[in-house]
């Protein structure tokens, strides 16, 4: 592993703002909770979830939307997921509302198991691009640690759901669990104990053999997961936020990419005055986006005479899937015009770009 580290480029804005977005928030709400308030679902974080979902959580569905669909250009390299999928997930939801007792808990279901894989893939995704940001080639060993990690804290936050007996309840729509044997459970926890092990190791031998330490924002993302997927079950006051949480680290890096690349394309000179004007517009039509998708798009299951809780069961699930398939291309778009958009720096934004300065690369 060779690495050749930039502290300018290391981050997207800054230390401070990065660590914030990227997991720093979700550790603070949780030791605000566990301190100062409750672990409790109470009616009053039922309600602060859902008032910061209008604000970040809705926003962040619409911002891959607008990525994939904002242009032509962008449609015709992943042309299957831009045309043909929003058809197989409308189809979905026809059959759910068509057959609201056999197909509709299995969609929701669909949703249910996909979402936490969605944000291992983030996680992954976001420790890599740090990765690389911060001048480390990681190895294929190193990657498959980090990977175990990740996935060991998805897997136990799955199977734990999935030994119900009982099964669950989403917005009034009752959908099964696998039933899976508690023995299972406790092998996954296991599994996942020993992987964290693993990823220590990993960060201690690598930190010994380069001679610093492996920068925070590497190891933050999947310690950001283990927190979401581990321990909030023991508070699911915490629980609540953690969509909202999930989001906030997507607005972060899909709000660095629009802006890079729309100053490249348009060639518009870095300011401040960019960056505040291109901020708004986006974020603008992103809220509006998202108010569209979650609150008047449930009207129409009630407009056909479905209760609104069904309607919003089904239409939300079909929101959500639709998103793990755009997510899954987004990342992947090219442009000619625009490079290395995962490497931008606020100062580019703001001001003329500086030069790069070449370091020697350490070897391990």
């Amino acid at each position: 592993m060779a690495t050749n580290s930039s502290t300018k480029t290391r981050y997207f804005v800054n230390a401070p703002v990065d660590f914030f977005f990227i997991g720093g928030a979700s550790f603070i709400l949780f030791a605000f909770l566990l301190l100062f308030y409750t672990d409790a679902r109470t009616p009053e974080v039922i309600t602060a979830a859902v008032m910061l979902s209008w604000a970040i959580n809705w926003p962040h569905f619409s911002m891959s939307t607008y990525r994939l669909y904002q242009s032509k250009s962008n449609i015709q390299q992943y042309p299957i997921t831009a045309y043909v999928i929003p058809f197989i997930v409308l189809g979905g939801v026809a059959l759910s509302f068509t057959f609201p007792d056999i197909v509709a808990p299995y969609f929701v279901k669909l949703f249910m198991l996909w979402s936490p894989y969605h944000f291992s893939g983030q996680t992954l995704g976001i420790t890599f691009i740090y990765a690389m940001r911060s001048g480390i080639r990681l190895s294929n060993l190193e990657r498959k640690v980090i990977t175990s990690f990740v996935l060991g804290t998805y897997f136990l936050s799955t199977i734990r759901a999935e030994t119900s007996r009982d099964g669950y309840t989403f917005y009034g729509v009752q959908y099964p669990s696998m039933q899976i044997p508690q023995w299972i459970a406790n092998i996954a926890e296991y599994a996942m104990w020993a992987a964290i092990i693993a990823f220590v190791a990993m960060i201690i031998y690598w930190s010994y053999r380069n001679r610093r330490i492996l920068p925070l924002m590497v190891v933050l993302p999947g310690a950001t997961q283990y927190l979401w997927f581990v321990q909030s079950v023991y508070m699911p006051s915490f629980q609540e936020f953690v969509p909202m949480l999930h989001s906030l680290q997507y607005i972060l890096i899909a709000w660095g990419i629009q802006l890079k690349e729309k100053m490249e394309v348009k060639k518009i000179e870095p300011s401040k005055k960019y960056v505040v004007t291109e901020t708004s517009r986006w974020f603008a039509i992103n809220f509006i986006g998202g108010v569209i998708l979650f609150y008047m798009l449930p009207d129409i299951g009630v407009a056909l005479g479905y209760t609104s809780l069904f309607s919003i069961a089904i239409i939300y699930a079909a929101i959500q899937i639709h998103h793990f398939f755009v997510d899954g291309v987004i990342w992947k778009l090219k442009n000619k015009t625009v490079s290395h958009p995962l490497m931008m720096t606020f100062e580019e934004l703001t001001a003329v770009r500086p030069e790069a300065r070449q370091t020697q690369p350490a070897t391990t």
